[in-house]
């Protein structure tokens, strides 16, 4: 009779010796062999009393004539079955690759006699074990010299890059590309953790520069569970509202915050640092008024730029709001801190009409650039350059109704 031949699978995600019942119980009680003589799987199961024999070498074996001679290590045993240790799933494919690619075609054609055997199981998330190996891979010695080389200050614009193409994925609302986006933006993570975990000042906690993307993972992971009482623990909520109040609460005992701007990122974009700013002054209870009044400078008066609006100061409505925008946008010498004052009123004014401004502003400029390409497109329609219209021709091309 032929022996069978089972052709076992594990996983790099999962620790050595960590296989499933089944997996156990056939190891120990058939023969068991590998092409691959630095097999993940090896010590541990050496250190557990299973025999493994490595038949051949990577090179020999990837010929696709590794199923006889296992068959024959079983036949000489005098065994029924023979476990072959297929290559641990994992980042990328190792040398044994080609021997296992030849034998699982086996395991799903005819004659039979070659099966497949799940001897791990991943958790969900383990593929992220994957991208850790990777960025190890390509930072170690050996790896792409360019991504040795590179530091938290050269990569920082490619975080704010693949964040904001992220950001457009959403708008664009291509899940598609979400997910692949998303993935870049995890890489930059990942990456930042492993420059990091290269630094020689010493560790983090200690003054110094080193961490490693385990210590990024335990503390969000943390945090999380901290923030979560009403998940976690034993606190009660009533909505949405009520854990956003708590989460805050928290975060102000853990940072030990004096002020509502504390911990507010001044790298952020313009209008986004406005919205935050003033989120967290109406939170504070700063009154209305005071939101789009001027910030003085030394020498300044109260009255330079102030907007010329009747509302009572605790209730300024959307109305006056407006007012307060256009009383800026009306002073007779509009210079860079009136312009400041001008957005920064508008920002409010968005905020009161329950309007996100960076989204406005984004949404108005993709309008635009929709238009713009709209009209470049109705140009090279009828064979001309865009660039060499005439105001007149830019001006029909840019009515919606002419496209």
């Amino acid at each position: 009779m032929t022996p069978l031949v089972t052709l076992l699978e594990t996983s790099t995600r999962v620790a050595p010796g960590l296989l499933t019942a089944d997996a156990w119980d056939l190891v120990r009680r058939v023969p068991v062999c590998c092409a691959d003589p630095a097999h993940p799987q090896l010590a541990a199961l050496r250190a557990a009393g299973v025999d493994v024999t490595v038949l051949a070498g990577p090179g020999e074996a990837s010929d696709g004539c590794a199923l006889e001679p296992a068959r024959a290590l079983a036949a000489a045993a005098g065994a029924s079955e023979v476990v072959w240790l297929l290559e641990p799933a994992g980042a990328w494919p190792g040398l044994a690759a080609a021997a296992d690619t030849h034998l699982r075609a086996h395991a799903t054609g005819e004659p039979a006699g070659v099966r497949l055997l799940a001897g791990t199981h991943d958790l969900p998330g383990a593929r992220l074990l994957d991208v850790v190996a990777v960025m190890d891979r390509l930072r170690s010695p050996g790896g792409c010299p360019w991504d040795a080389e590179q530091t938290h200050g050269s990569l920082a614009p490619y975080l704010l890059e693949e964040a904001y193409e992220a950001y457009q994925a959403l708008e664009d609302a291509d899940p598609v590309e979400l997910r692949e986006e998303l993935g870049d933006v995890l890489m930059q993570v990942v990456f930042h953790a492993r420059v990091a975990e290269d630094a020689t000042d010493g560790h983090v906690d200690e003054g110094g520069g080193r961490f490693d993307v385990d210590e990024v993972a335990n503390g969000i992971a943390s945090k999380l569970v901290r923030r979560h009482p009403h998940v976690f623990g034993d606190v009660d909520v009533a909505g949405a509202d009520e854990v956003v109040t708590n989460w805050e609460a928290i975060k102000k005992a853990e940072k030990g915050r004096r002020s509502v701007t504390d911990g507010v990122p001044l790298t952020q974009p313009a209008l986004s640092l406005a919205a935050k700013l003033q989120r967290r002054a109406r939170k504070a209870g700063l009154p209305a008024d005071l939101v789009v009044a001027p910030v003085l400078t030394e020498g300044a008066s109260p009255a330079d730029l102030a907007p010329r609006s009747a509302a009572h100061p605790e209730t300024l409505s959307g109305r006056s709001l407006a007012a307060a925008v256009a009383s800026y946008a009306a002073a007779p010498d509009l210079d860079e801190r009136g312009v400041g004052e001008l957005l920064f009123a508008a920002v409010a004014l968005a905020a009161a009409a329950g309007v996100d401004p960076e989204a406005a502003l984004r949404a108005r400029a993709r309008a635009f650039r929709d238009r713009l390409a709209g009209a470049e497109e109705s140009a090279h329609a009828d064979g001309v350059d865009p660039a060499d219209q005439d105001v007149a021709a830019w001006r029909a091309r840019w009515s919606p109704t002419s496209r």
